[in-house]
């Protein structure tokens, strides 16, 4: 950024409060900005500038929009393996743990679930002031069906189901979407009853 005559480095960090992926998504040669000076190294001849310091930060008003409990809206930014980050308004984002995805399924990669660009809607699980971190659950904006199945399914209920998996020690048949439930070796027929160990 040209100071007339003297140059001041506006790093993409000091951007904006909002994810920026290079200067050039927010900035182009020859527009006239306004920074705030963070720091003047006269020895180095070097200005520190920052556009984002110019305007308040959204950081300040987080424990009161964002109380643990909540639900919110956002759009997913970024994904990795272990979670998705959420976008809340610009420069706040949370993020969904893969473990906080789903009730019964096991997900191994956020990408399994959620797709950059999606809007979501999330529970607020905690917030972090000191490190900036808003944590987020997408399982918890619907019923824990495991809370119910006790009920659904008392002890002497007969049901049908798909078999999903067989095993040495049995098989597991689909209840519902998700849950399984596992018929032991022991407990397929009377004659392998009387055979199988427990």
């Amino acid at each position: 950024m040209d100071l007339g005559g003297v140059d001041g480095l506006l790093h993409v960090s000091d951007l904006s409060w909002g994810r920026v992926g290079k200067p050039a998504d927010l900035l182009k040669p020859g527009q006239q900005i306004t920074a705030k000076i963070l720091k003047f190294d006269r020895a180095k001849g070097k200005i520190s500038l920052g556009v984002k310091q110019t305007l308040p930060d959204p950081w300040i008003e987080v424990p009161q929009s964002y109380v643990v409990g909540s639900r919110v809206k956002g759009k997913v930014v970024s994904l990795m393996e272990y979670g998705a980050f959420v976008e809340l308004e610009a420069g706040v984002e949370g993020l969904i743990h893969v473990s906080e995805m789903s009730w019964t399924k096991r997900v191994r990669r956020a990408s399994d679930v959620l797709t950059v660009g999606e809007e979501v809607e999330a529970v607020v699980l905690g917030v972090d002031m000191g490190n900036r971190k808003i944590s987020l659950g997408l399982k918890q904006t619907a019923d824990n069906p495991w809370a119910t199945i006790a009920d659904k399914y008392p002890v002497g209920t007969k049901i049908e189901g798909q078999i999903k998996n067989m095993t040495d020690f049995g098989m597991f048949i689909g209840i519902e979407d998700g849950i399984d439930g596992l018929v032991h070796v022991s407990d397929i027929s009377l004659d392998q009853a009387r055979q199988a160990p427990r």
